[in-house]
């Protein structure tokens, strides 16, 4: 076995936890640690000459998947189309979302980033603020979706929208809420993102602060969606006008201190015991993070009985 077929195997055993297989340029992008950048065409090559791999790999439709999970391609294909309806919803969204002069840039993440949406899944939003304003970001977007009824409930998930983290633009690394070396997820996250909202650039600011994940993915490079929210001279114009109505220069520092302690008493009644306990609740002044069901260990998990399973 070489390095870039064990590579290979370790990248879909990784998409498979989540019934995703791959094409070739996908497996090239996301190919976990071949010790080097590796050129396309060399995977190409492998894949069709490795005997290593025929036995433990499949082929359907211009997908690769582990042997005898060859239903996750149609699996795949659903959820592309799932996705496409719940991408419109998130830039619907994330065009009312620029009149919030705090937000500066809005990214989708977790499963809709890949378009791997399930029917009943909500939209995930990674969200960058204007620096020191996170918790003025993170009360009026959240207020607006409460408001209408879109935030998750128990039960009842459906397209609704999930806005559980926030940093600070002045803040963009992300590492040191990594779990620790077992950690596989999170530079997975990192380059799943899909930037919808980002006038200033900062999604590749915070791409090139967190080029820590190309130690495990030396081919990955930014993404670019076709439908990115711009900022046009109204959103512009009517973010100064609501950024001096609800955070006027006067009562800047004293409105900062409303707004965050409004929102750390009801994050203390909730999640008590979890807050900036570990990397799964983080409540400071660059980051809001809410995953109380960190799933990344499990993943960790689940990618090593794969391994084990194909390799032994």
């Amino acid at each position: 076995m070489t390095n870039i077929e064990k590579s290979i195997i370790q990248t879909l055993a990784f998409f498979d936890i989540f019934s995703y297989p791959l094409t070739e340029s996908e497996i090239w992008k996301w190919l976990y640690k071949p010790g080097k950048k590796v050129a396309l065409s060399e995977i190409k090559n492998v894949l069709e000459d490795s005997e290593f791999l025929t036995d433990k790999v499949s082929k359907v439709e211009g997908f690769y998947s582990l042997k005898d999970r060859e239903n996750t391609c149609y699996r795949r294909k659903q959820n592309n189309n799932v996705a496409e309806h719940k991408y419109r919803r998130a830039i619907r969204l994330a065009k009312l979302y620029r009149f919030i002069p705090f937000i500066r840039m809005m990214a989708v993440c977790n499963s809709l980033a890949i378009s791997n949406a399930k029917e009943d899944s909500d939209i995930d939003f990674f969200i960058i603020t204007k620096k020191n304003k996170i918790w003025l970001a993170r009360f009026f977007s959240v207020l607006f979706i409460k408001i209408f009824g879109l935030r998750p409930a128990d039960g009842a998930n459906k397209d609704a929208f999930c806005l559980s983290f926030f940093i600070d633009e002045s803040s963009l690394d992300i590492k040191k809420i990594m779990m620790h070396h077992q950690d596989l997820y999170s530079a997975y996250w990192v380059q799943q993102l899909m930037p919808i909202y980002n006038p200033d650039g900062l999604y590749e600011k915070f791409m090139k602060e967190n080029d820590w994940h190309k130690e495990n993915l030396p081919n990955g490079y930014t993404n670019e969606f076709s439908k990115e929210v711009e900022e046009n001279r109204l959103s512009s114009w009517s973010g100064k006008v609501f950024r001096y109505i609800v955070s006027p220069p006067i009562f800047n520092r004293w409105l900062d201190t409303f707004y965050r302690k409004l929102q750390t008493k009801i994050i203390s009644h909730n999640l008590s015991s979890m807050v900036n306990v570990d990397t799964r609740v983080i409540v400071n002044e660059t980051m809001l993070k809410f995953h109380p069901n960190d799933r990344r260990e499990l993943f960790y998990k689940k990618w090593r009985e794969r391994l084990h399973t194909i390799l032994n």
